[in-house]
């Protein structure tokens, strides 16, 4: 079988580095894959730096007929399949490929209302399937747009379970760092953009160190686009005088040994995200959860049992579950014994591939069937009219 992934995004995140991950463990099984990025994105390097089979080419705007073209010209060299895509401006991009018969399928990763029907359009009649991160963007997509349920397959992300684990040297990091083994550290990883609430996190921290003056916080991740929220973010850090206490890494590849040295990670988003990568990565790494109820976090936290749930935008209720982790080890060990299973029975990103694997061959053998009998009702038409004259589809 043989994938395109589209990738129009100028940012490099969660979503982008799991599309890389998907590309790289296709290809190791038996499969081929390839990613079509920005040459000027921060996809393309870092796609290169993990060793994805990547093509660059100017994915400017999502009208674009000469980037259709020239996506529709890899597709005929390389004997596509199948594409996937993953926000408007791909969708956009491939869509006339789509009509001219090439099966695509669009990942939906976020919870925000898609809004009008002309945007909902592109969901119900521009793509073969649509892959949702976590049931409650199937729930919305049926219920708000009028997408049919069939076409929808909820597949929740997996992580490595070999990489992110326990028993990774939890000290790694801390001696970087200049922490002590007891030295209380919280993290918070992921994109420096308004809906993932590093802002109200940072404030939690202020109102922490009041009481733990001891505690650390770790802030892993960078801006997107001109990067204005992380400068602005490092300004108020810098103005409250706490910077030897809050302190921001920037980008990192090391986030399993974050991870394991960490007494906690704290989700702190707002809206959008639906299926948080950091949590199970958190979750599979034995380090207990404190996040806020978006998405799908509350069918995977159960409070008090595997993780600490509060609701967005409530600093206080914040730095009170961070505190009462950091106050009650029992609990913290608890919850994170529990995360830890539920990790390694729902999180394997090898199932997650194969679940995705499986909805892929299923279209793709549907796509198939529905050619064979397009080729035999134009030869059956063909013969009535022309009987020399009979219609090959070259490109499937």
């Amino acid at each position: 079988m043989n994938i395109l992934y589209v990738e129009s995004s100028r940012s490099w995140g969660g979503q982008e580095y799991r599309t890389c991950l998907e590309i790289n463990w296709l290809n190791a099984s038996e499969h081929r894959a390839w990613l079509i990025c920005d040459p000027k994105s921060e996809v393309f390097p870092k796609a290169q730096e993990l060793g994805s089979r990547v093509w660059a080419m100017r994915l400017r705007r999502r009208l674009d007929p000469i980037a259709s073209l020239r996506i529709w010209l890899f597709c005929r060299r390389h004997q596509i399949n199948l594409i996937k895509t993953y926000s408007s401006k791909d969708h956009w991009l491939c869509f006339p490929l789509f009509v001219l018969g090439m099966p695509l399928m669009r990942a939906r990763c976020i919870t925000e209302s898609i809004g009008n029907r002309k945007r909902a359009f592109i969901f119900k009649y521009g793509c073969s399937k649509i892959v949702a991160d976590a049931r409650v963007i199937k729930k919305q997509l049926v219920e708000e747009n009028g997408v049919s349920s069939d076409k929808i397959h909820v597949i929740g992300s997996g992580v490595d379970l070999s990489k992110f684990n326990p028993s990774r040297d939890r000290m790694k990091f801390r001696r970087e760092m200049g922490f002590s083994e007891n030295t209380p550290m919280i993290a918070n990883i992921g994109m420096i953009r308004s809906d993932k609430g590093q802002k109200r996190f940072i404030k939690a921290a202020q109102i922490i160190l009041q009481r733990r003056p001891d505690a650390r916080f770790v802030v892993v991740g960078q801006g997107t686009g001109d990067r204005l929220r992380e400068a602005e973010l490092r300004e108020a850090i810098y103005k409250s005088g706490l910077e030897s206490k809050i302190i921001m890494l920037g980008y990192r590849w090391d986030t399993p040994d974050i991870l394991v040295a960490a007494d906690m990670v704290v989700i702190a988003s707002l809206s959008t995200e639906a299926s948080p990568i950091v949590l199970r990565e958190a979750f599979a790494s034995g380090c207990p959860v404190v996040a806020t109820r978006i998405g799908d976090v509350p069918e995977i936290i159960k409070h008090g049992e595997n993780g600490l749930i509060v609701e967005p935008d409530k600093v206080e209720a914040l730095a009170n579950a961070i505190v009462q982790f950091l106050s009650d080890r029992e609990l913290a060990r608890r919850c994170a014994d529990n995360a830890l299973r539920y990790a390694r029975e729902h999180f394997c990103f090898n199932r997650m591939m194969q679940a995705k694997l499986d909805v892929d061959l299923a279209l793709i053998q549907q796509d198939k069937a529905s050619v064979v009998t397009e080729s035999k009702g134009a030869i059956s038409s063909s013969r009535a009219a022309a009987p020399s004259v009979e219609f090959v589809s070259s490109d499937r």
